[in-house]
């Protein structure tokens, strides 16, 4: 099923409206964030880095509505299923994280949405999953010593 979009607005900017909605909604999250003590506060803190985020995306979705393309008769290109596969998987991510944590979710995330994709070849997925969970574990645990949510499992386990 198609869908038009209405009149005097296009699809550009019906989208750009969505997504500068959605990074107002999640800018204003921010300001439920516990304060970080300055003692501890390294560099940008847990709020001014998804604040910087959500303003980028905001000015990205202006940019779109004030450059998009004018509003056509042309109607909607269905969104094929794997896209909504996708997104569930993307927030299916977020229940597997908190069950067994950070880096075996990302493990599985690439494996899951690769064969989603079409991709069968089990060892190139096991070794795109390690490389890129080795890579985050190197770059965040051991260079920048952040804790990585270890889950409701890690937590059970390690305390």
């Amino acid at each position: 099923m198609r869908r038009q979009a209405p009149r005097g607005l296009g699809l550009d900017r019906i989208s750009a409206m969505a997504v500068g909605l959605v990074a107002v909604v999640a800018f204003l999250g921010t300001f439920g964030f516990d304060e970080v003590p300055a003692s501890l506060m390294e560099g940008m803190g847990a709020t001014e880095f998804p604040r910087l985020i959500c303003g980028i995306i905001l000015l990205l979705a202006v940019l779109l509505f004030l450059t998009g393309s004018p509003p056509s008769d042309e109607s909607a290109v269905p969104v094929h299923s794997c896209t909504w596969w996708t997104l569930a998987c993307c927030i299916g991510f977020f229940a597997v994280l908190a069950l067994i944590g950070m880096l075996p979710a990302m493990f599985l995330f690439p494996i899951v949405v690769g064969r989603l994709w079409g991709e069968r070849r089990m060892g190139v997925l096991l070794a795109s999953a390690a490389l890129v969970t080795l890579v985050v574990w190197l770059l965040f645990v051991r260079v920048f010593q952040f804790t990585l949510p270890g889950g409701l499992l890690g937590t059970a386990l390690f305390g």
